[in-house]
This record gives C-alpha cells, structure tokens and sequence, in this order.
C-alpha cells in the first residue's frame, strides 16, 4: 500500500498566494523564469526568501505550475469570480495533497450526512491516528499529528467547506456552476465517464449527493460548456467546450 503523504504543514488552502501566482506569472516567460522572477523579487511578499522558496516549491508549483499551462490560464479567467476561483484552487489542491481529499470525502462527508453540525480537532487527530495504524500514512508523533489535523482544518475552513474559528462548523454545502464546471472538466480531461462523473467522489469535498450533482450538471449546461441527459441509469455527457480555458471563459 502506497502510504499518503501531505504538504499540509508547509501551506494549507494559501488562496492569497495562489491569487498572487496568477496575477503575476507571464505566459511569456518559461516555468522556471517565472519562478525565478517571482521569488526574486519577492512578489507574494513572505518575511523571508526561504519561506517563498518553500511556498512556491512544496505548494504552488505542484498545485497550479505541474499540470500545465492551461491551469493557471483558467485561473486567471476566473480571478473575478472569487467562489469559482476558491473551488478550483481546492480541486487542484485535493489533486496534489490526497491527504486533505481523503479527509474531505471520507470522515467529513460521513459525519455531514450523519446529521453533525460541528467537526474537533480531537475527532480529526484520531482520525490521522487510525491511518496511521492501518499504515496509510506515516508513523507522525502526536505533536505532528495534531498539526496537521489543525492544518486540515484550516484548510477546509478556507475552502468553504468548515466555517468558524474555534469550534469548526460545516458550512452550507455549495459549489458554483463555474466552480462545477472547472472541476468536471478537469474530471473529463481524465477519460472519466459519464456515470462515473455524476457519481465520482470528488463532489463528496463539497459535501454534495447525487441529486444537488445533477442540478449542478443542468446548470453548467445553461453556461453552454456542455450538455446533460439521463434516462434512469443511463447518462450522457456531450462537452461544447474544447478546453479548460473555453469553460473558464464561458463561466466568466
């Protein structure tokens, strides 16, 4: 069993810098001249060059730069679009830390569906103390997991999935249709079927079922970036969109 790990610790949802990256990276210019020329001159305006360079290095990069160019060239599209913007950096997110996916589609999920209305640190910590056991993740001691678990949360919180400072509240579930519309995407752009899409986990981060997914698919076709039938088991998923950039753009 492959063990998860996580980046929790160096930077949680970090939706500031995240912002940063996009308003400043030239499309230009190569990967690693845009890395340069932002930790260089200090452009997401950290205390110290080794704080950007971990940023940049063990968050950013990964999230936003290792996918491709047309991640950041939908985030830009998105940029006035602040919820759809935050729910695209979560996707990207989950996708580089499996970590924070894991805890938002498993334990999360359940214990929203369980009629909770809060979620501790406590619960979390043993949560991480479970995997640990069953050897998901590593054999962290009990001060790194109650970081991470507080890294978790803050993360979740930021995401718009947790609200509350203290005690960790579950917000009201809600994706936007461009936000929707990104991630599905993205979805697509890994061969995901039809019925797997609709079904796929990843609504779970947002704390969704079935039928909010199927509102969500009738509204993304309202934006014109793809169309929705069903016929009792059966669905389709026909996209008018070619590219992440021509969703983003038609969500804008």
């Amino acid at each position: 069993m492959t063990q998860i790990s996580s980046k929790v610790l160096k930077g949680g949802a970090l939706l500031g810098d995240a912002r940063r990256l996009v308003e400043v990276w030239d499309i230009e210019e190569s990967t690693d001249d845009n890395l340069r020329r932002i930790s260089d001159g200090n452009l997401l305006a950290k205390n110290s060059r080794a704080r950007t360079a971990d940023v940049l290095k063990y968050v950013l990069r990964p999230r936003f730069v290792a996918p491709g160019p047309r991640v950041i060239a939908a985030l830009r599209l998105l940029l006035q679009q602040p919820s759809a913007f935050s729910e695209a950096c979560y996707y990207e997110a989950c996708r580089d830390d499996r970590l924070i996916a894991e805890y938002a589609e498993g334990p999360l999920f359940d214990w929203y569906r369980a009629g909770r209305t809060t979620v501790t640190l406590e619960e979390t910590v043993h949560w991480l103390a479970v995997m640990a056991a069953e050897g998901r993740i590593g054999s962290w001691n009990a001060t790194v997991q109650i970081k991470v678990a507080r890294g978790l949360l803050a993360a979740l919180r930021d995401f718009g999935v947790l609200q509350g400072a203290n005690i960790k509240r579950f917000a009201t579930p809600r994706l936007s249709p461009a936000g929707f519309a990104y991630v599905a995407f993205r979805l697509h752009e890994q061969d995901v079927s039809s019925r797997a899409l609709l079904g796929s986990r990843v609504w779970r981060r947002w704390l969704l079922d079935e039928p909010r997914v199927v509102e969500l698919f009738i509204q993304a076709e309202r934006l014109g970036v793809l169309s929705y039938s069903q016929a009792g088991s059966l669905v389709r998923i026909d996209w008018k969109a070619a590219s992440l950039e021509d969703v983003a753009r038609a969500a804008a």
